[in-house]
C-alpha cells in the first residue's frame, strides 16, 4: 500500500470524513483527496502535523509498518519524563502543554514569555529599591 492508502486508512479508522479530518491541521477536504489520491505529495511538514494531531506512527504512514498510532499522550510523557529525569511538576507541565492544539501553542508561548519579560522587569525595579 502507498502512503496516499495509509492515510485513508488512518482516516477511516478514526471515522473521520475528509473534511473534518483536514480541518484539524486546517488542510482543505480538496487536498485530503488529493493526498489520499496520490494525485498531489504529502509535504513533510503536514507528516509532522498529522503526526502530531493525531499521534500516528510515523512509520506506518510512511511505510504501512508497525502499529497504526503511538502510545497513549500520557504515556509518551511519562517515558520523556523518565529519560530525562523531569520530576512530577515538569512532568504535569508536559501533559498539559501537549494537550493545547497545535495552532494554538504559539499563543501559549508567547504569553508565558511575555510573562517572564514582565516578572524580570518587576524584580528589576525591586532591586532598585532596595
Amino acid at each position: 500500500m502507498s502512503m496516499g492508502e495509509h492515510l485513508k486508512t488512518i482516516r477511516k479508522f478514526l471515522n473521520l470524513n475528509q473534511t473534518d479530518f483536514g480541518a484539524r491541521i486546517n488542510l482543505s477536504q480538496t487536498t485530503i483527496g488529493q493526498y489520499e489520491k496520490e494525485t498531489r505529495p504529502i509535504t513533510e511538514r503536514v507528516i509532522s502535523q498529522l503526526v502530531a494531531e493525531y499521534n500516528i506512527n510515523e512509520e506506518y504512514l510512511r511505510h504501512g509498518t508497525g502499529e497504526m498510532f503511538v502510545s497513549h499522550r500520557a504515556d509518551l510523557v511519562t517515558e520523556l519524563a523518565t529519560k530525562l529525569q523531569l520530576t512530577q511538576r515538569e512532568q504535569q507541565l508536559l501533559l498539559a502543554y501537549s494537550t493545547i492544539p497545535a495552532d494554538k501553542r504559539e499563543d501559549f508561548l508567547n504569553f508565558v514569555q511575555d510573562f517572564i519579560i514582565k516578572l524580570q522587569e518587576l524584580k528589576n525595579k525591586t532591586n532598585h529599591l532596595s
